[in-house]
């Protein structure tokens, strides 16, 4: 049984290294630049996800305060993971700009960041956006008959991890992980080519993975996801059960009532919510809240159509 989320932070990594390839053609003039990739991902996460993604953007008054791109809530049936997001891209001659000093206060992006997260108790994190031929460690698997690989476009990595001085992906790369373990960290990056439904869209080439657990002779070992070295980012599976497993749980708390309202603003208490929430972040300078209800999100099952 696969998250229809999965399937979805699958195919956005893929088409934002793709898309970034393509921009760097020396014959196309076209900017993609990290607002850009960011807004249509996270429209995208929206679109295909309604019943289990909220979206919004307030209105920009201020210059950033907390060097972050957006918050984004995953929320479970036992907890609630916070981060503070703060989108990188790699220049086309695959430089990583981590250092960055915000006019209004003087100070680095980064320090802002960390200070800033850590004063609500969410986790600070880069999201990474790349091409292909940029990454070295988390590269697309060798692909075999029937099954599609996907490439990883947007690697996430602890903020930690990334010191200021970094200049190239490769000196952090093993310390970043592909976007969608956040669903499920031990999922390979490919499928078998069958037809599926993933909420209201259909996927022509989603449905079964290679993975660790589950014997596949037929499946190459360069499927296998290597083992990254750095942030072990909490699952689905560790928010909304008792699994014991030793993940990060920074930005981790129990879920609320105000966490379960935050999910549901055409109640009072969620429209009540939803106004605080654009007044503090409005404030800070952050005007884009993504929040997953991941509770009871609906599964792939291996074979079978939705």
């Amino acid at each position: 049984m696969k998250s229809a989320l999965t399937a979805t932070l699958l195919d956005l990594g893929d088409a934002t290294s793709r898309n970034l390839e393509f921009s760097h053609r020396a014959n196309v003039s076209i900017s993609y630049g990290e607002e850009t990739i960011t807004e249509s991902n996270l429209l995208e996460i929206r679109r295909r996800h309604p019943k289990l993604v909220r979206l919004w953007t307030f209105t920009k008054r201020e210059e950033g305060k907390i060097g972050a791109d957006w918050e984004w809530h995953i929320v479970g049936r036992r907890r609630t993971f916070k981060m503070r997001v703060q989108a990188k891209r790699l220049q086309c001659n695959g430089v990583l700009r981590v250092k960055h000093k915000v006019k209004s206060s003087k100070r680095q992006q980064r320090s802002l960041l960390i200070a800033g997260a850590r004063a609500e108790r969410m986790k600070p994190v880069y999201c990474i956006y790349s091409a292909e031929l940029q990454r070295t460690f988390w590269t697309q698997p060798k692909g075999m008959p029937g099954y599609r690989t996907f490439q990883t476009g947007c690697l996430l990595a602890d903020v930690a991890d990334v010191p200021l001085r970094t200049r190239r992906l490769a000196e952090v790369e093993r310390k970043c992980i592909p976007w969608h373990f956040l669903c499920e960290p031990t999922v390979s990056m490919q499928w078998r080519l069958e037809v599926a439904k993933v909420g209201d869209e259909d996927f022509a080439y989603f449905v079964s993975f290679g993975r660790r657990s589950v014997p596949v002779p037929a499946v190459a070992e360069a499927a296998v996801p290597p083992a990254p070295s750095g942030w072990n980012a909490p699952s689905i599976n560790d928010l909304n059960e008792g699994t014991g497993r030793n993940f990060d749980w920074t930005g981790v708390e129990e879920t609320t009532a105000k966490d379960r309202a935050r999910l549901k603003p055409e109640t009072v208490e969620g429209r009540r919510i939803l106004q605080s929430d654009g007044e503090r972040l409005q404030e800070l300078g952050t005007y884009r809240l993504m929040v997953m209800d991941v509770r009871g999100e609906p599964e792939l099952e291996e074979g079978k159509e939705m």
